[in-house]
């Protein structure tokens, strides 16, 4: 478990570094070989709410003969241009009706700041370039610069349809006109912005804009300078500016970086401490296997997989409202290690602490099994964990035991020291089941004697690493797992079970435990898979670019 563990980190370590590809027209996910669909979101950029959602309202689109339309959302396309990287990619998908060329594609390239509309020959005419541009600029490109994905694709996808189907993509009459973005704008042509004073709107064409109208224009006895005066409580009631510049921005990849610690932090739990079975009365429990023993001095469980996520949470709600930062996968995984490195200092604190309540009164040999377990249980967090405190704490428990077991006993009879038989010798001290349990290397028996009046001690030290488990006929430790069959197979309707058997190297005990195999569960993404691919067709139609379309910048 501990090589799993270790395999484990290098490949999230891994995938961390790896994790903005940048996509060449040949590597971007055609989901129509990928279950049908019409969305490419390999970078998870969409939610998968959104794109179950709108893949149904493309696919009407699609059923319809309007339009076939592609959406596609990288992080990185490399150096290439985005509008040279969607004629490429519109062709090489081939899409739209082969006979109309009704295809529409609609690429976000999010390090480029890009968006790009590519529409095939038969849709330029319902599709212009100009009708292009505004559905970006007036129901997309506000929604992208929030970093609010889903919304933008979804108005975007409203104003195109009420373009194909109503000649009109300003479906919602209330929207309020957007102003121009002026970075769009070539460098000449574009106007200065005001300063200081925000300039009055234009006269109506009825009436007269002479100057000289200007005085007359002013009520009766009040003159200029006492009009702008008065205009002064009118200007202190506007309500105050939001700034918003101390909020982050939270990439989706967060969420994927948290569900790998979620999964990897049970694990680690698990193995770094271990867990006590509870069986309930009257049940056939299953044997426990000596190397899943559980650490007698702290069990956090639950309780610690909810402090850590807690604690995690709390922090990356501070960094991204107080300090602004960027959650993505980088940050939420290197959150989630630190967290977990103060997390084993305190557990190691408490353990260190509790080991000393716990073994005041216990004999030499106790302690050393208590003490084992929990070795054996930390060992394989210093390999993911490589702190100081916990490689001094190990070194210290690995001197402590051996003191435990090595130091001479006094002999009860004659107060004289005891001396350790060598492992050749000590056999002929031991029975048969001893023998048999040192040979399954599932107990390491020491045997001391007196030479003065021929006192022998045997003590066993049983080994935490064994895969045996203790037999409850004989209570040796050399009960072994033979077989598991399964009976019957677990379905999405029903659970299924199976028999393991244990069999004892000693007495001959054999027994069959019987385990349940839980049901299987029916993901969300392949139920939501089967249902756009069921609407959708199974390719592109064989259409091709006629070159138009339009491009904006965020």
């Amino acid at each position: 478990m501990r090589n799993v563990l270790y395999l484990l980190l290098v490949s999230l370590l891994m995938s961390c570094a790896g994790q903005k590809t940048k996509y060449s027209v040949e590597d971007v996910p055609d989901p129509k070989k990928n279950g049908g669909g019409y969305i490419s979101n390999p970078d998870h950029l969409l939610s998968d709410g959104t794109v179950g959602s709108l893949n149904e309202k493309l696919s009407a689109l699609d059923r319809s003969g309007k339009a076939q339309v592609a959406m596609v959302l990288l992080k990185s396309i490399g150096e290439n241009e985005p509008t040279d990287f969607a004629h490429k990619l519109f062709n090489y998908w081939k899409i739209g009706n082969a006979s109309t060329n009704n295809g529409l594609l609609v690429l976000l390239v999010e390090d480029a700041h890009r968006l790009v509309f590519e529409t095939g020959k038969g849709l330029e005419a319902e599709m212009p370039d100009v009708i292009c541009f505004r559905i970006q600029q007036d129901y997309m490109i506000p929604y992208v610069k929030n970093g609010n994905y889903d919304r933008a694709f979804e108005e975007g996808l409203k104003s195109v349809s009420a373009q194909l189907y109503n000649g009109n993509y300003a479906f919602d009459k209330d929207i309020a006109p957007q102003v121009e973005d002026p970075s769009l704008m070539p460098e000449d042509t574009r106007l200065p912005e005001p300063q200081g004073l925000v300039a009055a709107p234009a006269a109506p064409a009825d009436r007269a804009t002479d100057p000289n109208e200007a005085e007359t224009a002013m009520p009766t006895g009040v003159s200029p300078e006492e009009g702008v005066i008065s205009a002064a409580p009118f200007i202190d009631q506007q309500a105050p500016a939001i700034d918003y510049s101390k909020t982050g921005d939270f990439n989706g990849s967060a969420f994927f970086a948290g569900f790998l610690w979620l999964v990897l932090s049970a694990a680690m739990m698990s193995v770094f401490f271990g867990k006590k079975r509870r069986t309930k009365k009257g049940e056939d429990a299953m044997p426990v296997k000596m190397k899943d023993m559980p650490n007698d001095f702290l069990r956090p469980g639950l309780a610690g997989l909810f402090m850590i996520h807690i604690s995690a949470i709390a922090a990356f709600a501070y960094l991204f409202f107080k300090k602004g930062w960027m959650i993505n996968f980088l940050t939420v995984f290197v959150g989630y290690y630190l967290l977990w490195v103060l997390f084993i200092h305190l557990a190691v604190l408490l353990i260190a602490i509790r080991a000393r309540k716990v073994l005041g009164g216990k004999d030499r040999h106790e302690q050393w099994q208590f003490h084992a377990r929990t070795a054996h249980k930390l060992r394989a967090a210093r390999y993911i964990f490589p702190l100081p405190f916990l490689w001094f704490y190990l070194a210290w428990l690995k001197r402590r035991m051996a003191r435990l077991r090595d130091e001479p006993y006094d002999c009860p009879n004659c107060s004289r020291p005891l001396h350790k038989l060598a492992e050749k010798d000590e056999d002929v001290y031991l029975k048969k089941e001893q023998v048999i349990e040192e040979d399954l290397m599932a107990v390491d028996y020491d045997v001391w004697k007196c030479d003065t009046c021929d006192y022998k001690l045997v003590l066993d030290y049983t080994n935490v690493h064994s895969a045996m488990s203790e037999c409850p006929h004989c209570l040796h430790i050399s009960l072994e797992c033979k077989q598991t069959v399964t009976k019957k197979r677990a379905t999405t309707r029903e659970a299924g079970w199976g028999v393991t058997t244990y069999a004892c190297a000693i007495c001959s005990y054999k027994h069959d435990y019987r385990f349940v195999i839980p049901r299987v569960s029916e993901s969300s993404s392949s139920s939501s898979s089967s249902s756009s691919s069921s609407s959708s067709s199974s390719g592109w139609g064989g259409g091709s670019s006629g070159g138009g379309g339009a491009s904006s910048s965020w």
